[in-house]
């Protein structure tokens, strides 16, 4: 069986070792933005795809993504590769998804590939756009719990110590309430390392087991039931799937490859594995797109009978579109309700268990004072 030739010879590779460091690098999201919405602008003013290239490696701001862009260049110009076939060359930043899109956009000519070059942009922009409010949304949370866990320690590890020690002193008989604290306060101080390593412990067994394959599966399906985050993972994921099925169906791609081009980008092990199967099921022709996705248990049903249809009309383009909307705007809404119920909670969490240290602190200091007098 003949071998497919080698995409260039390394031995001329004008990058070297840096250009195999650089296929190992990432671009950050919003450069990939810009890349696409640049390459779309230029090859719709009829500009060639290798001037296109060597127009962005030097104009372009960031000193990475100059570096990929010039790699890039040196393999389509030196080689005579086609674009997609040197984006490959960087899976980090440009993962088999977005490659599949711009193989199909270059078997339609160059205005298909601007055509997908905008596709790829306006996708990029909404998953960036997703993660931004997935970080304000955690913002607030993680500050309060690192005010409060600092609150705790100074309180149980400088303040009680002391009041003890003051409160022995005076040989007074101390409330419940204080006594709790102070039992808390020397556990604190006897154990601080034991809990030191119990929270260190945590997020390092959750990235040792996300190492494991056996437990990765059973995580993301009980991350996928969590109240409140399980369903706003949901709603963004089924969007951009969405967003990544329309992408690749106007590049003429095949469902079954689409589907399992999905599967890949899937970050979620219990999604990927639903998204196999909807591809076998649509592969051998025992169900449609929409029964397929329904199957797999992932996809709500409203999403599932706007799909289906979608594919009865004819407008299964407009269904998607109209399905990424509607859960981007429901994760949206849930993601909003979920910030109303925690942030107060966390609030009144760290306010409350101040309030208690200085409740039972006034309680001490009222019984001695009661008993000296």
């Amino acid at each position: 069986m003949p071998t497919r030739p080698p995409l260039f010879d390394r031995r001329k590779d004008p990058a070297g070792r840096s250009g195999r460091w650089l296929r190992r690098a990432k671009i950050a999201p919003r450069h990939q933005i810009q890349f696409f919405r640049q390459m779309e602008m230029l090859l719709s003013s009829g500009i060639l795809i290798v001037d296109a290239l060597e127009r962005l490696k030097e104009r372009y701001p960031d000193r990475r993504t100059r570096r990929v862009l010039g790699e890039m260049h040196a393999h389509v110009a030196q080689s005579r590769c086609s674009l997609s076939r040197a984006l490959a060359l960087f899976p980090r930043s440009f993962p088999p998804g977005i490659v599949a899109v711009i193989e199909a956009g270059e078997e339609g000519g160059t205005a298909r590939l601007a055509d997908r070059f905008a596709d790829l942009a306006e996708r990029t922009a909404y998953a960036q756009a997703n993660r931004q409010q997935v970080r304000k949304a955690c913002a607030y949370p993680v500050l309060v719990i690192a005010m409060a866990a600092g609150l705790y320690g100074l309180l149980l590890a400088v303040v009680f110590p002391r009041l003890a020690g003051l409160l022995a002193s005076l040989g007074a008989n101390l409330p419940p309430l204080t006594r709790g604290m102070i039992a808390i306060s020397n556990a604190t101080q006897r154990h601080w390392r034991l809990l030191l390593a119990a929270f260190a412990a945590g997020p390092l067994l959750l990235v040792a087991s996300r190492r494991c394959p056996a437990a990765i599966l059973p995580l993301d399906r009980l991350f996928l039931r969590l109240p409140l985050i399980g369903r706003i993972y949901q709603c963004l994921t089924v969007a951009l799937i969405c967003k990544i099925y329309r992408s690749l169906y106007h590049a003429n791609k095949p469902a079954p490859e689409i589907i399992g081009l999905c599967a890949q980008l899937m970050g979620n092990a219990c999604f990927g594995e639903g998204l196999r199967k909807a591809r076998n099921q649509v592969e051998t022709g025992r169900a449609s797109l929409a029964d397929a996705l329904s199957q797999s248990g992932l996809f709500p049903p409203l999403a599932c009978l706007a799909i289906d249809v979608g594919e009865q009309s004819g407008q299964l383009s407009q269904a998607l579109d109209r399905v990424a909307a509607f859960y981007g705007e429901e994760a949206k809404t849930r993601m909003s309700f979920a910030i109303g119920v925690i942030n107060p909670v966390l609030t009144f969490g760290a306010v409350g268990g101040v309030g208690l240290a200085l409740l039972s602190f006034f309680q001490a200091m009222y019984q001695v004072v009661y008993a000296v007098h």
